[in-house]
């Protein structure tokens, strides 16, 4: 065994090769590396380096602008407008009431039918100028309070007035006796 300052060495005789072979056991780690390996020791310099990080100046000289875009839509919530001159709802409901017992002899004698928007319509006009007369105005006013009644009704649950007459021509479809007129979606008309 050989030793120096900074190494140490074992000799082994090895027969054949013409030299010795040696094992050099170092007194420093890191004279090992230096000597041995120079990427590591640049690899751990840079990771000893990259804790000294210099500061970094987010500061603009102009302040930062940004551009977005927003859309603001405005419902406000009012008191439905009075089809009728100040009509309460319940008004209306008790004209309806006291109407659906003729709305529904017409619609027994054929002559009425709910449209495709949830509305009345005379569908087989009577012959009679009188009975005609009569059955347009029942149905007249009855539309009138139906729309009063899709409108508030659009109204308090924010949907377009359309929705709410397509709802309210499902709800008489699935109302109808057999035999009442009701018109399709595509426009034409039959039986229940």
């Amino acid at each position: 065994m050989i030793a120096s300052k900074t190494n140490a060495y074992i000799r082994i005789p090895h027969p054949g090769v013409g030299r010795d072979f040696s094992v050099n056991f170092l007194s420093s780690p890191l004279h090992f590396l230096t000597r041995r390996c120079p990427l590591a020791v640049f690899l751990l310099a840079a990771i000893c380096l990259a804790g000294c990080a210099p500061t970094i100046n987010l500061a603009t000289p102009k302040p930062v602008k940004v551009d977005i875009g927003v859309r603001l839509d405005v419902y406000q919530k009012t008191p439905v407008t009075k089809a009728k001159d100040e009509q309460s709802s319940l008004t209306i409901a008790a004209n309806r009431r006291l109407r659906s017992g003729e709305i529904q002899q017409l619609k027994n004698d054929r002559v009425v039918g709910e449209d495709r928007s949830g509305y009345l319509d005379v569908k087989n006009p009577p012959a009679a100028a009188a009975y005609l007369a009569y059955a347009k105005g029942i149905v007249t006013a009855e539309n009138a309070d139906r729309s009063y009644l899709y409108l508030a009704n659009a109204q308090t649950q924010s949907k377009p007035l359309e929705l709410i007459e397509d709802d309210y021509a499902k709800l008489w479809r699935q109302r109808a006796f057999p035999g009442e007129w009701l018109q399709k979606e595509d426009g034409t008309w039959t039986q229940k």
